[in-house]
């Protein structure tokens, strides 16, 4: 299971961070998980070879459609039998459906998702290897960051669970009320920003609630019998509008790659570098910072600034026992 978990999170990352679309050779070639064509088979090898990946890929396209990914299907405006995918970002609940590559990231999530953790070795390897492939921005501009070794096994769980829609418990730590036990009925995943969140119904608070999946602390434990609740048809906004805004950031000289590329540095001040960039959501420029370990500090706005400093004295409380 948690193979194909990985494997589904990395099809999403890929088919939502391309501007154009993946043919199903280039999902095989260039997307982890999918075995490539092999070298030197003979006929009968790769008979075998491109059936298994056709049942794989057609499992994992349900999948997505199931989850309520808009996945788009592409025909070539010259050769109409030559069919291509991608995730359908304008049709997606979010501003931005980034699993950015959206999806998803991680290929192994593994780490914890961009903005506030870190890809292990060989999801970012993996990961650069399909954003440097089937995008226009440079890699390093999806990885941003990451921590967490139970990231897979958090996104399997929820995924199981809310297939099977059962609802499930977990410790949720936010910047405002420390880390907290959360009841909720799980009902989709997405990302902003590159991170990826769950949409649920609180059971306690009897109203629907977000949860970033880098916050959840520990295991995800499902509760009650299978089919014990139902999932809206239209479901509500997963965030509030967001202006977004220009902010500065002092990164120091050797951090903040991500950041410059998008930005532009304006002065020099005592080992840090000030860098002006835009942003969209104020939450995922915190995290892009937080996920920088202290090589990089908010100037302004001062309430972006705020919000670094509370969420990283909160995490080192938390991890202090």
């Amino acid at each position: 299971m948690a193979d194909a978990t990985a494997r589904l999170l990395n099809l999403i990352v890929a088919l939502s961070d391309t501007r154009r679309r993946m043919t199903r050779e280039t999902i095989r070639a260039t997307v982890e998980g999918y075995e490539p064509v092999p070298t030197g088979a003979s006929p009968s090898e790769l008979k075998r070879s491109d059936v298994a990946f056709e049942r794989m890929f057609e499992r994992d396209k349900d999948d997505l459609r199931r989850l309520g990914i808009p996945l788009q299907t592409i025909q070539d405006a010259v050769h109409g039998d030559d069919i291509g995918y991608r995730i359908d970002s304008a049709r997606a609940a979010l501003p931005v459906l980034d699993l950015t590559s959206a999806e998803l990231a991680a290929l192994s999530v593994a780490g914890a998702y961009w903005s506030d953790a870190t890809l292990e070795a060989d999801a970012r390897q993996a990961l650069t290897k399909v954003a440097a492939s089937t995008s226009e921005r440079p890699a390093e501009a999806v990885l941003a960051g990451g921590r967490s070794q139970t990231a897979e096994g958090t996104v399997s769980a929820l995924l199981e669970a809310r297939q099977e829609r059962r609802a499930v418990r977990f410790d949720y730590s936010s910047s405002n009320s420390g880390v907290q036990r959360r009841s909720v009925q799980p009902w989709r995943l997405l990302t902003r920003g590159g991170a990826l969140y769950l949409q649920a119904f609180d059971v306690d608070r009897a109203a629907a609630r977000t949860f970033r999946l880098s916050r959840i602390q520990g295991r995800v434990g499902a509760t009650g019998e299978p089919g014990a609740y139902d999932i809206p048809h239209d479901l509500p906004p997963a965030f509030s509008p967001s202006q977004g805004g220009i902010a500065v950031v002092a990164v120091r000289p050797e951090a903040g790659h991500s950041l410059r590329s998008r930005g532009e540095t304006i002065a020099h001040r005592e080992g840090w570098d000030l860098v002006r960039v835009d942003f969209r959501h104020a939450d995922a420029l915190r995290d892009e910072v937080l996920a920088l370990g202290g090589a990089a500090r908010v100037v302004e706005p001062m309430e972006i600034a705020t919000q670094v400093s509370d969420y990283a004295r909160n995490a080192l409380e938390v991890a202090g026992g």
